[in-house]
């Protein structure tokens, strides 16, 4: 871990704050719900800007104008319980040094409202750094709200006999911003504004009998009066029974993220997953006619 950067998850942040109980929303909407629910917070020397670790995100950072920290920070400082001293938070400091703050920033600045932990010497403010354009990226890809696929198959997981040996299945998702894209999300914070745009490359299918189908894109939709027929996009056929009866899918979104702002660009991915069952079944004939 870099020296002054560390995770505080939203159930211990919300266990120091008062009347904030794990789970719910803390100060400036930190929740411990869905797959980003934790709140980056950051020791920092005074003057010197914050790092990350593991390329996520610090959030809450207080922009200033002409790139230095401001004389006075917008921040509200919260009564709470510090760690004890060598805990990471502190960031290599000691507790006879200064002390550790607890920010709610408010005002303009997409990063605003977050809780911060910084580090304050002993006779000076605590200084909160300046937003940089790939938090700012950060910020605008978690609003973008992304989900994995929404699974549609055909036959429906839930139907009384599922997919039969040698059959068509259709796969699919069902179409929303979030599932399909493309997403666009901006974030400001002072004179600087990154844009991020997520697109879905394709979707990964692990049709539980040991195949996996890559389809570029959504999938189609079926309809009653394509019956027998095979997916023109995204399809498989059972050719053995899956173990138990009932195979488990997995379907993984593959979406691809471009960004630009501040003078600065980078691309990234991001994969998604979600999960159903869907019961696989043999037909079996018995010729009973007489041969002549």
């Amino acid at each position: 871990m870099l020296k002054g950067s560390c995770l505080l998850t939203a159930g211990l942040l919300a266990a120091a704050l008062p009347g904030v109980a794990s789970g719910q929303a803390g100060p400036g909407g930190c929740t411990s719900a869905g797959t980003r629910g934790m709140c980056w917070v950051a020791a920092t020397d005074p003057g010197r800007p914050g790092t990350t670790s593991g390329g996520n995100p610090q959030r809450g950072r207080t922009p200033h104008a002409g790139g230095h920290p401001a004389a006075q920070s917008p921040c509200v400082d919260q009564p709470w319980t510090p760690p004890p001293a060598g805990d990471p938070l502190w960031g290599g400091h000691s507790p006879s040094d200064g002390s550790l703050k607890l920010l709610i920033c408010q005002g303009g600045g997409a990063l605003q409202g977050w809780p911060r932990v910084v580090f304050a010497p002993n006779g000076q403010p605590a200084v909160v750094p300046q937003v940089s354009p790939a938090e700012l990226a950060e910020q605008a890809i978690s609003e973008m709200g992304l989900s994995a696929p929404d699974i549609r198959l055909a036959p429906p997981a839930d139907s009384p006999h599922g997919a039969t040996i040698g059959f068509p299945v259709w796969m699919w998702t069902a179409r929303r911003e979030a599932t399909v894209g493309p997403v666009t999300r901006t974030a400001s914070a002072g004179s600087v504004t990154v844009t991020a745009t997520a697109t879905l490359a394709k979707i990964d299918w692990s049709m539980g009998d040991g195949a996996t189908v890559s389809c570029p894109g959504p999938g189609t939709e079926f309809t009653d009066d394509r019956a027998g027929q095979p997916s023109p996009t995204c399809g498989h056929v059972y050719r053995a029974l899956a173990g138990g009866g009932v195979a488990g899918i997995n379907a993984t979104s593959r979406w691809e993220i471009r960004w630009s702002g501040g003078g600065q660009s980078a691309f990234r991915t991001m994969a998604l997953t979600s999960s159903s069952r869907l019961p696989v079944r043999e037909i079996r004939t018995l010729n009973t006619g007489r041969s002549r």
